[in-house]
């Protein structure tokens, strides 16, 4: 799927220093480690992603694709010890193991048929054994370190999934019933051409639990985020902009800063109220749960807006254009 961020252009070219053997991680629900990159290495925006940066700098988030090792057979946990599994049992990402209950978190929910699509952005694509898909049990301590019991496998996916052309793996898999609140996705991915394997830990809140008395009404899957790395002035402006499966412009929004919404905590908001009452084709904010139907509403949460598109319009993409100053895109 096209994207292109303008706004994080740099913060994306920064992570050329990235090491050649990284592969890849989780993008939705979005891995930990590349949610701080995602953030800025250098000023995160979040206060987990901020104490890592005080306590080892910024070396992991920079280096996010490469939580790897190789396990002897599958043999994970010989490589990958309790408490040390969100960073792969590496030094390089152990404040990523920190037991911490502010890390940020993706909303997810089933659709109607109780499936999710994952998507795994492969910086290098493998051939692949099986992706395994964990989530922590009932009970799990998120002021705890997180160990192999505490995880229970929920599903499997075996071969190499399908590769789109921005280098992501897509796998619709059914999330695990029952699940409501704070929890970890765990995931492994196993080459089949060598022992390599990589680890991902997402954090998530599911949005809709074993209580709910009909299946979830939910039209929306994530595409994308919308964060915030600075201060807009006032007379510039933020447009969204949306392209059909064949990249011909779709639709447009655009919002002129002001005093107020040129604010870095402020403008994603602001943004996001515009979109969601004029597009049909993408909502921006949080997910939740209303009566039964999944609702996207703006978070003023510098990091927390995503950007969700209407399953009615396969393959279409977007880019959110920022301008300083002058007139809006066309």
């Amino acid at each position: 799927m096209k994207r292109q961020w303008q706004a994080i252009l740099p913060l994306l070219l920064s992570g050329l220093n990235a090491p050649l053997w990284a592969h890849g991680t989780m993008e939705v629900p979005v891995n930990r480690v590349y949610s701080c990159y995602l953030e800025g290495p250098e000023t995160p925006q979040s206060a987990a992603c901020q104490a890592v940066r005080q306590l080892d700098g910024a070396e992991g988030m920079y280096n996010w694709n490469g939580i790897n090792r190789n396990p002897p057979g599958d043999n994970h946990q010989a490589v990958v010890p309790d408490g040390q599994l969100c960073g792969g049992g590496q030094a390089t990402f152990r404040s990523f193991n920190l037991p911490r209950d502010d890390w940020k978190t993706t909303p997810i929910a089933p659709d109607a048929a109780g499936n999710f699509e994952f998507v795994y952005k492969a910086t290098a694509p493998h051939a692949s054994k099986y992706f395994r898909f964990y989530v922590t049990k009932d009970g799990w301590r998120d002021d705890h370190p997180l160990r192999w019991a505490d995880l229970e496998l929920f599903g499997t996916y075996n071969g190499t999934p399908p590769l789109d052309a921005n280098k992501r793996y897509h796998m619709t898999m059914k999330l695990p019933p029952g699940k409501s609140g704070r929890h970890i996705l765990y995931n492994v991915w196993k080459r089949s051409d060598s022992e390599e394997a990589f680890y991902s830990c997402s954090d998530v809140v599911f949005a809709a639990g074993a209580k709910q008395a009909a299946p979830l009404a939910n039209a929306w899957k994530e595409i994308g985020r919308v964060v915030a790395h600075g201060d807009l002035p006032a007379g510039g402006s933020a447009t969204l902009r949306v392209f059909d499966a064949m990249g011909r412009d779709a639709e447009s929004q655009s919002m002129r800063l002001n005093a107020a919404s040129g604010r870095a905590a402020n403008w994603p908001y602001e943004l996001a109220r515009q979109v969601n009452a004029a597009s049909r084709i993408i909502r921006i904010g949080a997910l939740g749960v209303r009566g039964g139907e999944a609702v996207i509403e703006p978070s003023r949460d510098a990091a927390a807006n995503r950007v969700y598109l209407n399953d009615g319009y396969p393959g279409y993409s977007y880019t959110i254009d920022l301008k300083k100053d002058g007139p809006a895109p066309r």
